[in-house]
């Protein structure tokens, strides 16, 4: 596939660049399964040529993955960019995926003193076309995630209570994400915080020493790679104790937003179209939507489509539109029309030939823990 965006974006070489930064290292595992446990990299392509890995030495001793791509480790990776580069014929067009974001200034900055005639573009939005429609393998990949954030939840409904801390729960996540398989847990905890005017402001963050009250509402996100490398997110609404009106009406609010997504974002639908079908329906229950809605995943947990990020973010996003073999991240954040409480879930879709679904079976009713 990356031979067909080569030819069809007229490019001598394909640079694609990675960071430990999540949602910036996916591009390596997508083409070698090399899973960057910190620092960056690079992969380069040439026209009929394998890919090669570039890596800085001091990772020589990481884990290779189940890909048999070369790799060259460099103690200045600028160095190991040029000599991939320089391979062939000096190239007059070089695609960057992670142009913007991610590639090192000093090495756009190399290759652009060594190339200085050649043509140095932004591949990203070519890259996240070939990538955004995902294989059967692909799409069990989040399946198998979801399963090992599932039994995170099942174990975190068993800890979660009064007087227990956040940072306990967290560890016993953690245990069940890493004995199941799970890498690159990302657990966090959202709760309105008071503002000390009747007033709360949603609170979004790692697990820390706060205690859990009766009364809470507390939301628990996961977001977590499988074995096979592919992200998911799954997100639910727990409060200690039996919940109340306002906290129920909440959840009937992110419900709703969920449902109008999941069917809005069919096959051919529009990202933006479906972020107001979500907006419209929290409205029904009298809170608003103060975020963007979702996107997509992959071997990256940030992945193309947005959706909603032009509509509540002002932001233009491409004319990207949803397809069959997308796996998708579905996650509305809503707010009382009073802002008197928050409300957030997350789940993972898959969008099939006639209609799109959950991954998880978790409900999205509220839960509660005694």
């Amino acid at each position: 596939m990356l031979h067909q965006l080569l030819d069809d974006e007229g490019l001598d070489a394909l640079v694609l660049a990675a960071n430990d930064y999540r949602g910036h290292k996916g591009t390596l595992r997508w083409v070698g399964d090399y899973n960057l446990a910190h620092r960056y990299g690079y992969a380069v392509i040439a026209p009929g040529c394998d890919p090669v890995l570039v890596l800085p030495v001091n990772l020589t001793m990481n884990p290779r993955g189940r890909g048999d791509v070369a790799v060259r480790y460099a103690r200045r990776v600028a160095d190991g960019l040029l000599e991939e580069l320089g391979r062939g014929p000096a190239p007059r067009r070089i695609g960057v995926v992670g142009l913007g974001q991610v590639m090192k200034i000093e090495d756009y900055l190399a290759i652009a003193a060594a190339h200085p005639d050649a043509e140095i573009v932004d591949a990203g939005p070519a890259f996240e076309r070939v990538r955004a429609i995902k294989s059967d393998e692909e799409r069990a990949g989040v399946v198998e995630s979801t399963r090992i954030a599932e039994r995170c939840f099942a174990r975190l409904l068993e800890v979660a209570g009064p007087g227990v801390s956040e940072r306990t729960i967290g560890a016993e996540v953690a245990r069940v994400a890493l004995a199941e398989g799970g890498e690159d847990l990302l657990f966090l905890t959202m709760y309105g915080r008071d503002r000390g005017d009747g007033t709360v402001e949603g609170h979004f963050g790692q697990a820390v020493d706060r205690l859990l009250a009766p009364g809470d509402l507390q939301i628990f996100s996961f977001e977590i790679v499988g074995p096979l490398g592919y992200w998911m997110e799954l997100s639910r609404m727990v409060t200690i104790g039996p919940p109340s009106e306002l906290q129920q009406r909440m959840n009937a609010a992110v419900v709703a937003g969920m449902d109008a997504g999941t069917v809005a974002l069919r096959p051919g639908a529009d990202p933006p179209a479906a972020q107001r079908a979500i907006e419209a329906a929290v409205a029904e229950h009298g809170a608003r939507c103060a975020y963007w809605s979702g996107h997509g995943l992959g071997q990256d947990v940030l992945e193309e489509p947005w959706i909603g990020l032009d509509v509540v973010e002002d932001r233009a996003t491409g004319a990207m539109t949803i397809a069959e073999g997308m796996t998708l991240a579905l996650h509305p954040y809503v707010v009382d029309a009073e802002d008197r409480a928050v409300g957030y879930m997350a789940d993972s879709l898959v969008v099939g030939a006639d209609a799109t679904t959950a991954v998880s079976s978790l409900s999205r009713d509220i839960w509660s823990v005694a």
